[in-house]
């Protein structure tokens, strides 16, 4: 008797030949850590994998976001949908420098307007640093907030953002 094919049951991506050898060796890595962390299966843990994924690699690369629905039994669709909604998680290497500048009402009140002004003027126009922001980043009570080199800063002021983005290796 022949099983029929469910969603989720399609060959898996490291298997079709088309892949090469290093990408193969990468996806099966992660297919065993997925294992491993999140057995279940189930898409009710696409983003504690997103936040899994970002934390191991920085960001989330392309390959392993095709790994992760193939793992959960979820659409590519559904994964891209997911990582593009939520602005930390990043889809693109991160530069060696960042400045992520709350624009919430709180911070934007408390200065972030000022803060994200400097810090366009800060980053220069090379490549290895970027500037972006957004919308809330849930620290109100510590308005304005800024994230630099991916640290969270408080109450911040253009004297600690620039300190703190200044030490970063370039």
């Amino acid at each position: 008797m022949r099983r029929r094919r469910g969603r989720g049951d399609e060959v898996d991506p490291a298997s079709d030949g088309t892949a090469d050898a290093e990408r193969r060796e990468r996806q099966s890595g992660l297919r065993r850590a997925l294992r491993e962390h999140f057995p279940d299966r189930n898409r009710d843990n696409l983003l504690p994998v997103l936040h899994h994924l970002q934390h191991e690699h920085g960001y989330l690369p392309e390959w392993a976001l095709q790994v992760v629905g193939w793992h959960l039994r979820v659409p590519a669709s559904e994964v891209y949908g997911a990582a593009t909604s939520y602005s930390e998680l990043l889809l693109d290497p991160p530069k060696s420098r960042t400045i992520v500048v709350c624009t919430g009402l709180a911070c934007w009140q408390s200065g972030g307007e000022d803060l994200l002004a400097a810090a366009l003027i800060q980053s220069g126009p090379d490549d290895a640093a970027s500037v972006t922001t957004t919308a809330c980043a849930f620290m109100c009570g510590l308005a304005p907030a800024v994230r630099v080199n991916g640290r969270w800063l408080g109450r911040a002021d253009e004297g600690r953002m620039t300190a703190h983005f200044e030490s970063a290796p370039v």
